[in-house]
């Protein structure tokens, strides 16, 4: 688990609880790197999001219309769904509030 810095919540990258947690069919709040927008010093800003699970290889992480790492049926061949998960959130720098840090 980490924490950024000044952050009150409980953030964690462990994404391997998160994909249990959402095929669960719990919908967890996150921050995630943003494509477009950086501050001065070229680094993104982070954005709120939600990550929530409606089917097999059917994955949004979004916020407001717009999807930071999605996992679609198409990406069956690149791997399971939660290798494939793990990725898109790799690639967007997620850091998802954990309910409950101190469980498995």
């Amino acid at each position: 688990m980490s924490e950024s810095k000044n952050s009150i919540y409980n953030l964690s990258r462990d994404y391997s609880k998160l994909f249990r947690l959402i095929c669960d069919g719990h919908r967890i709040a996150a921050w995630a790197d943003t494509f477009s927008m950086k501050d001065a010093d070229g680094k993104p800003y982070r954005d709120i999001c939600e990550i929530r699970r409606s089917g097999e290889y059917e994955i949004m992480i979004s916020a407001r219309g717009t999807g930071y790492g999605n996992v679609w049926p198409f990406q069956r061949d690149e791997g399971t769904e939660e290798t494939v998960f793990s990725m898109a959130c790799a690639g967007c720098n997620l850091e998802w509030i954990d309910p409950a840090p101190d469980a498995k």
